[in-house]
């Protein structure tokens, strides 16, 4: 290694390691093909590209600069000088420059793409690294490996958001999709920082394994893939409970860096810096399927978005490697349809009362299990959060106990559903969008609204038009427990117009759990599961208050055919 990295932090870990022969493995190498090994200068670190694919720009940490390479001719087009030993690199949103955190310096530089000058400069602290991102509009996370924190970088405003503190040492984080939490992987002590990102706190440190270097959410949200590299493994840790649900150790190398998603989905890269290769797992299977060869101590990878091509920065022998892989993805083909579809999607929704099914006397739980039964589905589309589902799945088929917090809530699940899965085996797809950052997100919007003078005028115009629907329906009752009239449009109607004042005033204001956008992102849920059911009887089980939204946007599907429950309802 160049002497002039053996004082850095991040990269003097590698300085003593062995280097050993990549194993051989039965499947074949050749869907990978090296198109080309660039010479961008010493200890390449973050590779990212233009928003229009058609640059790469890449950190030449032992060269003090920023390459950046045609990605069509696959040349190296120009480079520009940044002192300090950058190591992370984005392209800006005015696509006019770039960010630049060089890790010997305690800032943040933005660079201009004309004449390479230096501009705005953010303090961060010594020990910056590489940008994790962008999540949210334009955020970024970026951690500071000698402060012991976490920054949420504003790309466009080119402004700090937020800091949190972490373990020892913070190595780059994972972001879900939402952007609402964030996983950021503690070198030095061997845990994960979990932070809500909506609500502005630091959530919990989880024990994962030595030198976990590298965390990234998969694409459900379900999983964190955690690269431990102490251990030679990977581990996926759930991203609700926080608790380690799966590992992979074979096919993974010696000193495994970080763990990079194919954007279609179907493929991971881990790259093993002592083995001087990358592990390609089928994320279908979480099996390692091959292992492809490159330079030595290959640091950092990218995968680009149009080409699909495999970018790996190699520290040790300052090359890059640009990796053709396109071939492979013909291996793993996206999910397909479940059953025939020469049958009609048959779907049904079940309005729930929670609670209440234990109390109610015509809508109770046998009355539930009595129609589930009837209406024979193939799969229930059930109001539980993806990332809750396998281990309460887990927990009842193994020990016949719910642990899991969130479903507790749920007679209808705890009681009735889940014993009747054991007995007449239909699937389970976990719809829920609901998350415990997005309720407390609520909660505190709601809060902010009723108590804050800003807001007195439209709090107060919200209460006017409640009690005025609170008035017409008390003059009116229904009944809310007869599942006759819960699944009849009157009620539908009613909910309608008792939900009309809160949506109109807070849906806005509340952001993700506001009640049309957060019925918005339950029908995203259940059609993903539908194109997965295709030709399937499938009965959506969700509070009665849902119906009227699901029904309205099924109703406008011409593939689907939609049926009354009413005939399952009675003897």
């Amino acid at each position: 290694m160049k002497a002039v990295l053996e004082t850095i932090s991040l990269l003097a870990i590698l300085s003593s390691l062995t280097l050993f022969s990549a194993p051989s493995m039965a499947s074949d190498k050749t869907d990978f093909k090296v198109r080309k090994i660039l010479d961008v200068g010493a200890a390449p670190h973050q590779i990212t590209f233009s928003h229009d694919g058609s640059r790469a720009f890449i950190a030449a940490a032992g060269s003090d600069k920023i390459t950046i390479v045609d990605c069509q001719s696959l040349e190296v087009a120009e480079s520009i000088t940044v002192a300090g030993v950058p190591l992370g690199v984005i392209e800006l949103p005015s696509r006019q420059g770039l960010a630049v955190s060089a890790f010997r310096s305690d800032h943040i530089i933005e660079v201009s793409l004309a004449n390479g000058t230096t501009g705005r400069k953010l303090t961060t602290g010594v020990g910056s690294s590489l940008f994790a991102g962008p999540f949210s509009d334009d955020l970024y996370l970026i951690p500071t490996e000698t402060a012991n924190k976490v920054w949420v970088f504003d790309a466009q405003a080119f402004s700090m958001q937020a800091e949190y503190p972490t373990g020892a040492r913070p190595f780059p984080p994972g972001v879900t999709s939402d952007g609402r939490k964030a996983f950021v992987p503690n070198y030095d002590d061997g845990t994960l920082t979990v932070i809500d990102l909506w609500n502005k706190r630091v959530l919990e440190t989880v024990a994962v394994g030595t030198n976990p270097s590298g965390a990234t959410v998969m694409q459900d949200d379900i999983d964190i893939a955690v690269v431990v590299r102490g251990e030679n493994k990977i581990v996926f840790v759930n991203s609700a409970s926080h608790m380690i649900v799966d590992s992979i150790t074979e096919g993974i190398g010696v000193s495994p860096f970080s763990f990079v998603l194919s954007p279609n989905g179907q493929i991971a890269y881990v790259n093993n810096t002592a083995d001087n290769d990358v592990s390609v797992i089928e994320l279908a299977t979480r099996t390692v399927t091959t292992r492809i060869p490159t330079g030595e101590i290959p640091i950092v990878m990218a995968v680009h978005p149009q080409t699909l091509d495999l970018w790996v920065g190699c520290e040790g022998s300052d090359e890059l490697y640009v990796i053709s892989a396109a071939r492979a993805y013909s291996e793993y083909p996206p999910a397909t349809a479940t059953s025939s579809l020469e049958k009609p999607t048959e779907v049904a929704v079940m309005g729930m009362i929670h609670g209440s099914h234990r109390t109610s006397e015509t809508w109770g739980l046998k009355e539930v299990e009595a129609a589930i039964r009837k209406y024979k589905p193939d799969v229930i589309f059930a109001e539980i959060p993806p990332d809750r589902w396998e281990r309460a799945w887990k927990d009842w088929s193994e020990r016949r106990v719910i642990e899991e917090p969130r479903i507790k809530r749920f007679p209808e699940y705890t009681d009735v559903l889940l014993p009747l899965k054991s007995e007449l085996d239909f699937a389970v797809e976990p719809c829920a969008a609901w998350t415990k950052e997005m309720s407390d997100l609520r909660n505190a919007r709601i809060k902010e609204f009723q108590e804050n003078p800003k807001y007195a005028g439209q709090n107060s115009a919200y209460e006017h038009d409640e009690k005025i629907i609170e008035a017409e329906h008390a003059a009116n009752p229904i009944s809310d427990e007869d599942p006759l009239v819960i699944h009849s449009d009157l009620y539908d109607q009613r909910i309608r117009e008792e939900l009309e004042p809160y949506e109109k005033y807070l849906n806005d204001f509340i952001g993700p759990g506001g009640w049309t956008n957060i019925n918005d992102a339950h029908l995203q849920l259940i059609e993903d599961a539908l194109l997965r059911h295709q030709g399937q009887r499938i009965l959506i089980t969700f509070g009665a208050g849902h119906k009227y939204k699901f029904l309205e946007r099924l109703a406008q599907r011409s593939d689907i055919e939609l049926l009354d429950l009413k005939p399952f309802l009675t003897d």
